[in-house]
């Protein structure tokens, strides 16, 4: 008995011991001054419910890739897509910026060729038809719901990439020289090339910074001229309708005609086609050319250059043929992001996009691109551009490029207009090759 007693005395006194070492073992983790009863706070408790999914999700690294000429806002991009891991720690968001938009049409085509594409890519409109295969629908997605042009631009029925940006194209002038020569800013076609012509006859500065080395620099009137005279914002794609787009009486004739007139001139300096854009745009900058048209993106550029717009003002170009025609500003949408099918991470992709796109990180963008919103309830603030609006009066022309149809013809007969702009340059007329465009797109035409 007296065992017995002892025995249980002993696995009394044990389970004792074992319950007051379990109540400080449990009690162990409470801070000084902290309650020894209760447990963790409400936000405690809520913060690591939130973050336990997050560390569990597996590491994300999207690539996006664009280009600009710009080098500060190249930088500011790289470092605005950096503060989306403080939305979402497990996505690393990579951008890899090109300089120029020909070195990164061509990557992004050799990209495509291999299934190789980033999860995001930049396009300009008329590159929609032919990355339409390597791009998933964003219908239904969130940040479309405000987006003023994303319908204008389907493909298909279905919007596949979103415009970033919205600018005005543009003749920038310097008032100085203007005022020097004593020269009115032109309202006309016929006055826009008198004006060159007597900046020209004084001697003094080129009359227009052209940058023909590089081709592109002419499409404000190879691509742009054509479009307008038309009258039609779906001009390219109607001209896949027609089995002669190119002959007399056609806006195509037309306008490369009033183009001629202004090539014939010689208002581009000695040697246009010897002169790179960058080249061109120190002239202008420097203030020996008086004369550069671009889209409002040039403006940023001019500034880094120069460190001011003191001495920089612009006007519409005046395609018109007379003042009883209505005047046209051509304005163009631009910057389109789309999601790679190929990627394997479309949703990190989208959901990404939904913060890029949101008021308050979209808004930072704009303001440092200096153009125009694409969204509701995100305003412009340049205030050069505010400027230009009050001072001219023009009606909007937006800028549409060819569907599907006209990509096809186009691509077939590899029309380049930008290039026939170098060709004028160097003296090619008109009726020189509007005929041989004519067989070669009906040809293609028929061939479908």
């Amino acid at each position: 008995m007296k065992r017995k007693t002892y025995s249980k005395l002993i696995l009394v006194i044990l389970l004792c011991a074992f319950t007051i070492l379990a109540a400080c073992g449990k009690n162990n983790g409470a801070g000084a001054g902290e309650s020894q009863t209760s447990g963790a706070s409400p936000s405690q408790t809520t913060e690591a419910s939130s973050a336990a999914p997050e560390a569990s999700k597996e590491k994300v690294t999207l690539k996006m890739a664009m280009w600009d000429s710009n080098n500060e806002f190249i930088s500011f991009l790289q470092e605005k897509v950096k503060e989306y891991s403080q939305v979402a720690p497990h996505v690393t968001v990579e951008l890899e910026p090109f300089k120029g938009d020909g070195d990164y049409l061509q990557a992004m085509k050799v990209r495509s060729a291999g299934n190789e594409l980033p999860d995001i890519l930049e396009l300009k409109p008329n590159w929609l038809n032919d990355f339409k295969e390597q791009l998933i629908p964003l219908d239904g997605a969130g940040f479309l719901e405000k987006n003023q042009y994303a319908s204008k631009y389907a493909v298909d029925g279905k919007i596949i990439a979103v415009p970033t940006v919205s600018f005005p194209e543009l003749v920038y002038y310097h008032p100085s020289v203007f005022e020097e020569l004593g020269l009115k800013v032109p309202t006309t076609w016929p006055q826009f090339i008198e004006v060159l012509t007597k900046i020209k006859d004084n001697g003094k500065y080129i009359p227009y910074a052209m940058g023909g080395k590089d081709a592109w620099p002419d499409y404000p009137f190879n691509e742009f001229i054509p479009h307008i005279v038309s009258g039609d914002e779906s001009y390219l794609s109607n001209m896949a309708k027609q089995d002669n787009p190119f002959g007399e009486g056609t806006a195509f004739y037309q306008g490369f005609k009033q183009i001629e007139e202004l090539y014939q001139a010689q208002v581009f300096g000695t040697d246009p086609l010897g002169i790179s854009w960058d080249q061109a745009t120190v002239l202008f900058s420097s203030k020996k050319a008086a004369v550069v048209a671009a889209g409002l993106w040039f403006l940023p550029t001019y500034e880094q250059k120069t460190g001011s717009t003191e001495d920089i003002a612009a006007f519409p170009m005046p395609y018109r043929a007379s003042e009883s025609e209505p005047l046209k500003l051509m304005t163009f949408t631009d910057h389109f992001y789309g999601i790679a099918s190929s990627g394997k991470h479309q949703e990190e992709a989208k959901a990404f996009m939904e913060w890029f796109y949101s008021p308050e990180v979209y808004q930072t963008y704009i303001d440092k691109a200096q153009l125009n919103s694409t969204f509701e309830g995100v305003q412009s603030n340049v205030q050069f551009l505010k400027d230009f609006y009050a001072q001219n009066q023009a009606e909007a022309f937006t800028y549409i490029p060819g569907d599907a149809e006209y990509t096809r013809i186009s691509n077939a007969i590899q029309l380049d207009v930008k290039a026939l702009g170098q060709d004028m340059m160097s003296g090619k007329k008109v009726d020189d090759f509007v005929g041989e465009l004519n067989k070669k797109w009906a040809a293609s035409k028929a061939s479908k």
